[in-house]
């Protein structure tokens, strides 16, 4: 059976860190999230020299969930201790819900639908964490989570074997290319 829940039912949803308010006093060099990519795992960062105090809650914990707030992107985190600044919502599901499941619905058709009647802007749509977490997402048991949940991690995982394949493919062929065209010169 499915159920409707407010997005904020379902998860801790806050805006990531201001760095710049941090840049002052004693520093630590950390590793901050520079962007994420759509359907992937891959994210690229950037080091960053910032105050020792802030808050642990701005560094990413294994399966937090960051949405770019300009732009809507969803990725799921695998790394721990990245600092997430703030235009980046975090989403750190609440238990009685299967992380992976909930990243794949917000990877859906579904999410998007519901961001589109929230965004506000004209020319760049900014979300706003008040307005995600009231967003209404359809959620089945927590078993069927789980299970589709890890049915999709399998599909993204085959998905990017056979693209990591493609590239390998390219590769040989310019490889083949390239030795061709040496032996004929």
């Amino acid at each position: 059976m499915i159920k409707e829940y407010k997005f904020g039912d379902i998860a801790e949803i806050f805006t990531g860190i201001r760095v710049k308010r941090y840049q002052k006093g004693h520093l630590e060099e950390k590793v901050m999230l520079k962007k994420i990519y759509e359907d992937s795992s891959k994210i690229d960062t950037d080091k960053v020299n910032v105050s020792d105090d802030i808050n642990p809650k701005f560094y990413s914990r294994k399966n937090d969930i960051v949405i770019l707030l300009a732009g809507s992107t969803v990725s799921k985190l695998e790394v721990e201790e990245i600092l997430i600044p703030m235009y980046y919502a975090v989403v750190r599901v609440k238990e009685g819900f299967d992380v992976d499941f909930i990243f794949h619905l917000l990877k859906s058709d579904i999410f998007p639908k519901e961001l589109h009647k929230i965004q506000e802007g004209t020319t760049l749509k900014i979300l706003k964490t008040t307005h995600l977490k009231e967003i209404r997402l359809p959620v089945p048991d927590y078993e069927t989570q789980r299970k589709y949940g890890k049915l999709f991690n399998l599909m993204d995982k085959r998905i990017n074997l056979n693209l990591e394949l493609v590239d390998i493919e390219r590769q040989n062929e310019k490889m083949i290319m390239k030795n061709l065209l040496d032996e004929l010169t």
